[in-house]
């Protein structure tokens, strides 16, 4: 039995709070899946982003800037998408 079976109650935090990712490995589910798993969720979570914000002092005038272009690379790819449908 998985422990996620045994409690259904167990959530994963979305949002500004801090997370703890973890992923338990499914009934008869190979080590490697389980971990490829783990690592998707991390992505998601943006773990490793997030520590890397950290590690350096960034003026927000540049969080700002980098923030800027990324919506806007964002809004070009969904424009990008839309025509070719």
């Amino acid at each position: 039995m998985s422990y996620r079976r045994n409690n259904p109650d167990k959530r994963f935090s979305i949002g500004k709070k801090t997370s703890h990712v973890t992923t338990y490995a499914r009934d008869d589910e190979h080590p490697e899946r389980t971990i490829r798993r783990f690592l998707k969720k991390c992505k998601k979570e943006r773990v490793i982003e997030r520590s890397r914000e950290y590690d350096y002092y960034e003026k927000p005038s540049v969080k700002r800037a980098r923030a800027k272009a990324r919506r806007k690379a964002l809004i070009e790819k969904a424009n990008r998408e839309n025509q070719n449908k």
